[in-house]
């Protein structure tokens, strides 16, 4: 019996332990399964179908869509200018009055300086057109005058080849005899181009004449108006001499012009002599020679004399000349008007024209201010833009006529891009230093609904709608990854973590628009973690591992 107690006293603690040993291998094995089926577990998102837009975020500056510097009407004394540089102002709003008491004195000189300038104006563009049309009709009754000799001296030529035996002896006679009105004719065109120079010259005189008569004219008014009568008998001289000799500059380009035309008809008479005529015989490709080769020297003639007017020195006015000419005549304007439209513009002042902002004020109150002097611009608060710089990475996606959002001094606009510049610019493609120092394309965005809020020239932020899809397949973009192949998302195919080549268009800050690869409802996985291709993998449902009872599905 001690023996058996001493047995069982043996085998009763082994029996324990072994039993012990089996339960807590059973609950190692369990744990570790719990813990190999949580390692398999990831996380997934569902792609769903919706909207995606694509913006582009830059910054600009807000700037006037219009703007207008104003100009003094008159010589005057400014009276009241009671606004400073950045006031906001409104239409109609009166802006500065004027003194009108010296306006008589000070515009007399100027009404005469400005009717002599227009009176010279109108008369060296006059001059020049007149100039200009003449020598473009010479040009183009030259060119079709070489036409025609072209065509007479090929149909010359085709009778003289028909012509053969006594004809081509008659005609080589004929010839001869045509070479020697040539000679004739020569001479006469020598003696038209010397008789057409002496008329150039002759016009040069008469221009001349004029404008000293002209000027003689201007003066005798300035001292008719001034009332000094021995300046006034003076001016008087001077304005009879100058018709005197406009009077002899006038005969002598008439005479001149009568030696032209005299000389010019001698040419256009030259006519083949009647011996010529009779030995030509009565054949009719002779006769036909006969008036063609007439035909043929008075078109000649005729080319001549357009090609010396064509080439000739018109006198027209250059196309810097006139410019010049007209900006002067631009700045004159307001001279020119009568003292009493003066005195009437003074007395209505001047008024804002829009809605805007003052910018560049040069008037103040108690200055005397001269007729074109620049008081001030008006820049429009109605016709605003934000000018934006798009950085290289993004300027290819903004097209005109997007939609914009504009952020600046606390409110909200919306816009729309009107314009892109076709040049790169340097600097100011972005907030960080180097991409202030890359050529960047700048852009224009029109505020379609601006308020009195607008300030011009500050920073504002602009959130431009580069694209936009709607009812299509997106994932978040954290569920989107790009590899040395392409784009792929993960997916689980059959319990195992697996690549899926997708496609991609649209992308926003938050999600991005899937075109091949993937369909809604499908569901993806954001983040394998420490897996890798090929490893199994369950999918952690909603609520999954949160006390919810939740499951997992593979």
């Amino acid at each position: 019996m001690k023996k058996i107690k001493k047995k069982w006293k043996v085998i009763v603690p082994v029996g324990i332990f072994a039993v012990a040993v089996g339960i807590l291998s059973a609950n190692n094995a369990k744990q570790a399964g719990e813990a190999s089926a949580k390692a398999m577990e990831v996380e997934a998102v569902t792609a769903e179908t919706g909207n995606v837009s694509e913006t582009v975020d830059t910054n600009g500056t807000v700037i006037s869509g219009e703007q207008k510097t104003i100009f003094s009407p008159v010589n005057a004394q400014v009276e009241t200018a009671g606004f400073q540089t950045g006031d906001l102002v409104k239409e109609g709003q009166k802006l500065v009055t004027f003194n009108l008491k010296e306006l008589e004195s000070q515009n007399q000189k100027a009404e005469l300086n400005v009717k002599a300038s227009q009176l010279g104006y109108q008369d060296s563009v006059s001059k020049s057109n007149e100039a200009a049309a003449k020598q473009a009709q010479a040009q183009a009754e030259a060119s079709s005058l070489q036409g025609q000799v072209d065509a007479k001296e090929q149909e010359i030529a085709d009778l003289a080849a028909a012509i053969s035996g006594e004809a081509q002896a008659q005609e080589e006679a004929a010839r001869q005899q045509q070479s020697e009105l040539d000679a004739q004719r020569g001479t006469l065109e020598q003696e038209l181009a010397k008789a057409e120079e002496l008329l150039g010259k002759a016009k040069d005189a008469y221009e001349k004449a004029a404008g000293e008569q002209q000027e003689a004219q201007v003066n005798f008014d300035a001292a008719a108006a001034a009332g000094e009568e021995e300046e006034l008998e003076i001016a008087r001289q001077d304005l009879n001499e100058a018709n005197e000799k406009l009077a002899g500059a006038k005969g002598e380009l008439e005479a001149k012009q009568a030696k032209a035309e005299e000389i010019r008809a001698q040419i256009a008479a030259l006519q083949p002599p009647e011996e010529m005529l009779a030995a030509e015989g009565n054949g009719e490709l002779q006769q036909r020679l006969t008036a063609a080769q007439a035909e043929l020297a008075d078109l000649k003639a005729r080319l001549e004399t357009q090609k010396s007017i064509a080439e000739a020195d018109a006198g027209t006015l250059s196309s810097a000349a006139r410019a010049q000419m007209q900006t002067n005549n631009n700045l004159a304007e307001l001279e020119s008007k009568s003292l009493e439209e003066l005195i009437l513009q003074g007395q209505q002042g001047i008024s804002a024209e829009f809605n805007g902002v003052v910018s560049d004020k040069q008037v103040v109150e108690g200055a005397t201010v001269s007729q074109g002097m620049q008081l001030f611009t008006l820049q429009s608060i109605d016709n605003v833009n934000v000018e934006v710089t798009l950085s290289k990475n993004v300027y290819e996606k903004v097209k005109e006529g997007q939609k914009a959002e504009i952020t600046f001094a606390g409110q909200v606009y919306q816009g729309t891009v009107s314009r892109i510049s076709r040049i790169a610019t340097d600097g100011a493609a972005g907030t960080n230093q180097a991409a202030t120092a890359a050529a960047g394309i700048r852009a224009t965005v029109h505020l379609d609904s601006p308020d009195d809020n607008i300030f011009l020239g500050v920073d504002a932020k602009v959130k431009i709608l580069a694209a936009e899809a709607k009812d299509v397949v997106i994932l978040p973009t954290e569920a989107v990854n790009i590899g040395k192949d392409g784009t792929f998302c993960w997916v689980c195919e059959d319990g195992v973590l697996a690549k899926r080549s997708i496609s991609t268009g649209i992308a926003s800050d938050s999600c991005i628009e899937i075109t091949e690869g993937l369909a809604a409802g499908e569901q993806v996985i954001p983040d394998p973690g420490s897996h890798e291709e090929g490893d199994s993998i369950r999918i952690k449902e909603a609520g999954s591992g949160s006390g919810d009872g939740g499951t997992d599905k593979e």
